[in-house]
């Protein structure tokens, strides 16, 4: 389930993707929206940009860990469909279904809904919280939409080029940074100790620390973009698993600099509390002209990034109809999926009115996280559900377990941070909600797949 680019449904033969291809889309998935946003929520929370830091460091690990995870998943099934094929297979259809649930009205619905909020944000600060700013949210979303609907959509290459252009600029930005920044908060004599920190920490600012890490969670999650396309990969079992290791630490590493700089170069007061962290962070390294250029940067990012999940999104909910895991409707006999996209675009402007941008990051980072350890967490039954499926290796299960660990924290850190409580019963909503549309369309018929065999292992 990923967030900051889109799930990938694809229909290529395989050889489609070779390694460094899948690299790349992993990477396009991961940096999103998330990163540019989340670490002045973080700093209003915190209090402390070391603390920041250390929350961008533990999610950073839980992401490598559930690359690991997801890889053991990829390994034993190393065919297209990501959780809802995971679940399906190795639990039950209504539990693939509630992936697939799951990934409309969160995974795709929110993520845009985020994206194009963002964009304004970004595009006209004094607007984001406003009714006329989610206003030019909900059109952006509407014009795109009817782009696609016209016919009219970004070939594969020009969408690679935009990632690729925004990667070379985040990475020229850090390298300025770096070299001529005057990063005054770093200072000898207040290094960071996370074991004292530790030790001395309140209850209280243990929950903020926990709490925090939804969001930024959400910046990592894409990690698994890989296992949506692996029917397209030939040695999926090798390739797949790989890829999503290479490419989740690569992120991270860039993640922790590029958040360095967020973090310590402008004033902490500066970023407390605000949403276009990366906009200030370029004001503070190199004045207008910097700043002008990274709100251009997530302008661009962000635009696109709702275009590819208005085109991605409804493919997947169309081939979920095909399957008959979702109504026919949504089939569109095969054909470019419009009642999917108009779906898909009525709900994600309805969210965009529903809530203010970080609460839909602390909703999206805490529901996401939920629906990957349900994947994570079938690696039971893969033993019983695969044949001839191989025995978890150590470094497989502690991966797991270490991604299943921090996957509760976030959980409980939302339960507990007060604010946050409201966004952990919504994803108990959104699990309830999805369980009592499978069951009504069960009974009405409209689902139509048969129960599940064993499947076959693959060696892809």
């Amino acid at each position: 389930m990923n967030k900051g680019g889109s799930e990938v449904e694809t229909n290529d033969s395989p050889g489609t993707f070779g390694l460094w291809g899948l690299v790349a889309l992993v990477v396009a998935n991961m940096v999103g929206t998330g990163v540019y946003t989340s670490s002045g929520y973080s700093m209003a929370a915190l209090g402390d940009p070391y603390r920041v830091m250390n929350v961008w460091i533990v999610c950073g690990v839980w992401a490598v860990a559930g690359a690991i995870a997801y890889g053991s998943l990829a390994r034993r099934l190393p065919i297209s469909g990501g959780e809802y094929l995971f679940l399906s297979r190795l639990v039950h259809p209504s539990v693939g279904f509630m992936a697939g649930w799951i990934s409309m009205v969160a995974g795709f619905t929110v993520s845009i809904a985020l994206a194009a909020k963002a964009s304004i944000a970004y595009a006209a600060p004094s607007l984001a919280a406003s009714v006329m700013g989610n206003a030019l949210a909900a059109g952006l979303v509407f014009l795109i939409t009817g782009v696609i609907a016209s016919g009219l959509r970004f070939g594969t290459g020009t969408q690679t080029a935009i990632v690729a252009i925004k990667l070379l600029l985040l990475s020229a930005f850090v390298a300025y940074a770096l070299l001529f920044g005057d990063f005054h908060q770093a200072d000898p004599s207040e290094t960071l100790q996370p074991v004292a920190d530790v030790q001395e920490a309140s209850l209280s600012a243990w929950i903020a620390f926990v709490g925090s890490m939804s969001w930024i969670a959400l910046s990592y999650t894409g990690f698994n973009a890989a296992v949506y396309v692996s029917g397209a990969v030939r040695g999926a079992s090798r390739l797949v698993p790989l890829a999503m290791i290479v490419a989740t630490i690569v992120v991270t590493v860039f993640y922790l600099l590029l958040n360095a700089v967020f973090v310590f170069a402008p004033q902490p007061e500066q970023i407390t509390g605000k949403l276009e962290v990366a906009a200030i962070a370029a004001q503070a390294v190199g004045g207008d002209w910097l700043a002008g250029l990274m709100r251009l940067i997530v302008i661009v990012s962000t635009v696109s990034s709702v275009f590819s999940m208005l085109i991605a999104g409804p493919r997947v909910y169309q081939q979920m109809a095909i399957d008959g895991v979702m109504p026919r409707l949504f089939s569109d006999d095969g054909k470019a999926p419009v009642a999917a996209l108009f779906l898909q675009a009525g709900i994600s402007i309805l969210v965009i009115f529903a809530d203010q941008l970080l609460g839909l990051m602390q909703y999206l980072g805490v529901t996401l996280a939920a629906c990957g350890g349900l994947a994570v967490l079938s690696l039971l039954w893969a033993g019983r559900k695969i044949d001839d499926a191989p025995r978890l290796a150590w470094w497989e299960a502690l991966s797991a377990v270490v991604y299943l660990t921090i996957t509760a924290a976030i959980i409980v850190g939302t339960y507990l941070e007060d604010l946050q409580r409201p966004k952990f019963f919504a994803m108990l909503g959104t699990f309830a909600a999805g369980a009592v549309v499978y069951a009504f369309c069960r009974r009405s018929g409209w689902l139509e797949f048969d129960e599940p065999t064993s499947p076959k292992n693959r060696s892809g």
